[in-house]
């Protein structure tokens, strides 16, 4: 029997950190939305990023810091800091994005407040990068990218999925054509809206699972195939968690350069289930599990003449990639994982499903406006 190529690999040992210091290098990040998600994972991923190296330094410099957090609940703003260990906190967004030690900002809370937000910190000076959705509208999410490519300053969209290892591994595996011919693709991003969220994700005006989990589904399609979306047709049927918003998606995608068919499904609704991203090929199947959320760690499982073989993953925080990407691009040494073009196509792609399924009919995408695509990696 032919050995496999792929066996499992096992976690590398912890590192200690040692000791960091700030120098003019030094990236300084303001927080804006004192989120849960921003304490558990933003704020530890600007933190915890290589050091850099420079000469006469006696301990090596910090990437980057967190300055401070802003909040318009003061009590809120300051809670966050103490629990993050952050030095500052504020109810005025001026007064933080103005200091000469914030570089970027990260944009958090409700996507009602993003663009303006954004918009804000770019006039600023600072580079930006924003959380999901972009924006609510493609007028709001192209005068965002315009505004940052004039004025010469990074935008990224916070699409923390394409660094999981899992879809890491498999979008080179694509590329390398290991499993031949792309034949189609289908995503399940099928979890329970945990009760702490159900607050204003199932409201009108920011809430649904459109923009909350079919714009990640998008977002890895076009990633891992390297392509744009031609047309969709969307269909909303399941309400119970709320009857104002859509709560479970079906969608079908055509691909604009291959023509193949992709599906998707995307539900705020299903308790039991594993999220999973599969790639049809011509001599294989590519399944990754767990890559929608932090917990579990995600796997890759690659399917050929009805074996099935787990490919191994290189550990790695896709939150800390994240930002490190982030950070070598405001060095202009490299690009951000995804850039604003990238955040006005999917928000393109998942309006259209949005709308397809009120109308019940196929919908075209226009082609994309590779204007405002200044950082996409496709």
């Amino acid at each position: 029997m032919t050995a496999s190529p792929y066996s499992p690999l096992s976690a590398g040992a912890n590192t200690r950190r040692t000791r960091q210091v700030i120098s003019d290098s030094t990236l300084g990040w303001a927080i804006v939305g004192a989120s849960s998600m921003a304490r558990r994972n933003v704020v530890p991923a600007i933190r915890n990023q290589p050091p850099l190296a420079e000469e006469d330094v006696r301990y090596p410099v910090s990437s980057s810091v967190v300055v401070g957090v802003f909040s318009r609940d003061a009590a809120r703003a300051r809670m966050f800091a103490d629990q993050a260990f952050i030095p500052h906190a504020f109810v005025n967004l001026t007064d933080l994005i103005e200091r000469q030690d914030v570089h970027c900002v990260y944009v958090g809370g409700h996507p009602r407040h993003h663009m303006q937000v954004t918009l804000a910190a770019l006039v600023a000076g600072k580079h930006v990068l924003c959380e999901t959705p972009m924006a609510l509208s493609l007028e709001e999410a192209t005068a965002m990218a315009h505004t940052a490519a004039s004025a010469g300053l990074r935008l990224g969209v916070n699409y923390v999925r394409r660094a999981d290892p899992a879809v890491q591994t498999m979008r080179e595996m694509v590329v390398r054509r290991e499993i031949g011919d792309v034949l189609g693709a289908r995503v399940t991003n099928m979890t329970l809206l945990e009760p702490a969220l159900q607050t204003w994700r199932l409201l009108p005006g920011g809430g649904g699972a459109v923009l909350h989990r079919v714009v990640h589904s998008v977002d890895l399609v076009r990633y891992l195939l390297r392509d744009e979306i031609a047309s969709v047709y969307g269909r909303s049927t399941l309400q119970i968690l709320s009857n104002v918003v859509e709560e479970d998606v079906t969608s079908q995608l055509e691909m604009r350069r291959t023509g193949r068919i992709v599906e998707l499904r995307d539900s705020f609704l299903v308790p039991h289930n594993a999220t999973r991203l599969e790639i049809f090929g011509s001599a294989g199947t590519l399944v990754a599990n767990n890559c929608f959320v932090d917990e579990p760690d995600s796997e890759l499982l690659l399917i050929q003449n009805q074996r099935q073989i787990e490919v191994p993953l290189e550990p790695s925080n896709p939150y800390v990639e994240a930002v490190r990407r982030f950070n070598q691009a405001v060095r202009d040494a490299g690009q951000p994982l995804a850039g604003s073009g990238d955040g006005v196509n999917n928000l393109t792609v998942s309006l259209a499903i949005q709308e397809s399924a009120k109308l019940g009919r196929k919908l075209v995408i226009p082609s994309a406006d590779r204007q405002v695509d200044d950082h996409s990696v496709i």
